[in-house]
């Protein structure tokens, strides 16, 4: 189970790495018909932030935990 979390870490981190990239780099304006209605932040940094933010949170709270 140990290693079976620490391969999930490591995708969780892999994934906050690859969506900075995507967020970096990427186009800032598509021509989509897709959500026009679609919060502002959530395309900005704001938006990877949190999602990164609380998987990090995540990874430490249950690595803290399986050490009580």
């Amino acid at each position: 189970m140990t290693s079976l979390k620490i391969v999930a870490a490591t995708l969780v981190v892999v994934g906050i790495v690859v969506g900075f990239l995507e967020l970096r780099y990427t186009p800032h304006t598509l021509l989509l018909e897709s959500s026009p209605d679609r919060p502002r932040w959530l395309r900005t940094g704001i938006g990877w932030l949190l999602t990164s933010v609380t998987a990090i949170l995540y990874i430490v709270l249950d690595f803290l935990a399986s050490y009580r």
